[in-house]
């Protein structure tokens, strides 16, 4: 019903803003056209009255009849270079799962962790958090949800992992180390570029919509985002272990045990596993070391200073092209990677990245962003850190019933404009935004790993509510905290909006 409502009142409200009588002094008539298929295309995004993917490849088709955008200029943002970044950490992520490279890694991070209730938690959510930085949090909780189970079949005596059958020490430990992997999957993936897709999206959609802005590299962003993702981690592990889950056992006594024979069974290093891991560190390394290095006086020069015209995306796809040339078997013709499982990365991710960017480029062409800021005049005097927690708390809760991929499409040319109305720096909204819709741990819809530790059965409604809304409000302090001063510090902040953040929506 909702879907088929969806769709209905989609057509109608793009119909209606279309007809509707507009000044074209006040308002140009090709923004109110872009200002008609932005509405159409969140208001199918959100009921998902179509597949989100699908919804995304709209201004390829509506852009051009309504002559914002050429076909040529529609269908340029879906071949941007972020796009083939994801592309390329999408398929050495898939090299790792076909070998078993990732599951080998998170084993042994958890056995160097501790057994101890409170500390398997904490393993988990490291090994978790940290696959999530280079894999996607959807895969990762699928792995680390069925190892978490078999640890929780060590504690009880039957076969039938029922939680009305256990004691309150069990239920919470069960249900504390299952919704722990879906909230690590999503604080790990903020850590890198390549972590979540609103990462990218503001990547891209800054390059979109501001050309002239200083770039932001995959070593930039580690610089600023993954001390945030080390502070984020333990305060939710505290939260859930001295929090709604404070009465678990003592101890397990053969939860090492369980983690041990996971080990023993995957035997040795396969030749998969040691090419998937040979390129997944160089290519890290590769983007660490892209731009050159300054260390007091000291300059290490990067990869770009010899070769200048490499970005994060050749170096990602290089190592993708790597992978499908090194032999596991020769004479069985069996390579590292191979078309069949590369098939498998989510396309539909790199879609809805072209339809964002998309959009912000017909929000600065068609003027609907100066009509925007013109609009908000209202927001003039206030201030910056009322303003970050304000876009937080709201991008949070709206990431909760929608995805977060969608949402991050259609608030960085908002944020980007109201940025610019408000006369600061754009990085501020911008990246609040970014980093609020992985803030999203109430609903098993929210996110892809709230929705795998729900269908789990060991996690509630009630116990992701309950857990959630209190770890949103504590993501959204560290990400404020952050902005005003790690990020300002890293990225060299302004108070002031810079010059290159006027010329392209003000026209001056």
């Amino acid at each position: 019903m909702k879907k088929r409502l969806g769709r209905y009142l989609g057509i109608i409200v793009f119909i209606l803003i279309l007809i509707f009588p507009v000044d074209p002094a006040v308002f140009p008539v090709l923004a109110k056209y872009v200002a008609a298929a932005t509405t159409l295309m969140v208001i199918w995004w959100v009921t998902e009255a179509i597949p989100i993917q699908a919804t995304a490849l709209i201004p390829i088709v509506l852009f051009p009849l309504l002559g914002v955008l050429t076909a040529a200029e529609a269908c340029a943002p879906y071949a941007d270079k972020i796009i083939f970044l994801f592309m390329g950490g999408f398929i050495i992520a898939m090299s790792m799962q076909r070998w078993g490279l990732h599951e080998r890694i998170a084993l042994h991070i958890i056995s160097k962790v501790g057994s101890s209730p409170r500390m398997l938690v904490l393993g988990f959510m490291i090994a978790t958090g940290f696959l999530s930085m280079w894999i996607s949090n959807t895969a990762t909780a699928m792995m680390m949800v069925p190892i978490a189970i078999a640890i929780i079949a060590t504690i009880l005596p039957k076969s039938d992992l029922n939680l009305d059958e256990m004691s309150e020490t069990q239920r919470d430990f069960s249900e504390c180390l299952v919704i722990s992997i879906a909230y690590a999957a999503t604080i790990g993936g903020l850590a890198t570029i390549i972590g979540t897709p609103p990462n990218g999206i503001f990547v891209a959609q800054l390059d979109a919509i501001f050309p002239d802005s200083p770039s932001i590299d995959f070593f930039t962003w580690m610089k600023f985002a993954l001390p945030m993702t080390c502070v984020l981690m333990p305060l939710a592990w505290l939260w859930l272990v001295y929090g709604p889950y404070r009465n678990m056992p003592d101890k397990i006594s053969s939860g090492k045990d369980v983690i041990q024979d996971k080990l023993k069974g995957l035997g040795e290093m396969s030749r998969g596993e040691k090419w998937t891991l040979v390129i997944f560190v160089s290519t890290a390394i590769a983007w660490i070391m892209r731009t050159e290095k300054h260390i007091g006086d000291i300059v290490i020069p990067g990869i770009s200073t010899y070769l200048p015209f490499v970005d994060d995306s050749t170096i990602a796809i290089a190592g993708a092209i790597m992978l499908f040339l090194l032999p596991v078997d020769r004479e069985e013709g069996i390579y590292t990677m191979n078309w069949e499982w590369a098939k498998k990365i989510p396309w539909g991710i790199l879609i809805l990245f072209g339809g964002g960017i998309c959009l912000s480029k017909a929000f600065i062409k068609s003027g609907l962003a100066g009509v925007i800021m013109e609009h908000m005049t209202f927001l003039h005097g206030l201030h910056i850190i009322i303003a970050i927690l304000i876009v937080g708390i709201i991008v949070s809760l709206l990431t909760e019933v929608t995805s977060n991929t969608a949402m991050a499409s259609v608030m960085m040319p908002i944020m980007a404009v109201t940025s610019v109305s408000m006369g600061v720096h754009p990085y501020y909204l911008m990246l609040t935004a970014a980093f609020a819709c992985s803030m999203a741990f109430m609903l098993p819809v929210a996110t892809p790993p709230n929705a795998v530790a729900y269908g789990s059965g060991y996690v509630t409604m009630r116990d992701m509510m309950r857990t959630g809304w209190i770890l949103n409000m504590i993501g959204i302090f560290v990400v404020a905290l952050f902005m005003l001063t790690v990020i300002t510090w890293v990225l060299g902040l302004t108070p002031d909006v810079p010059v290159w953040a006027l010329e392209p929506v003000t026209g001056v």
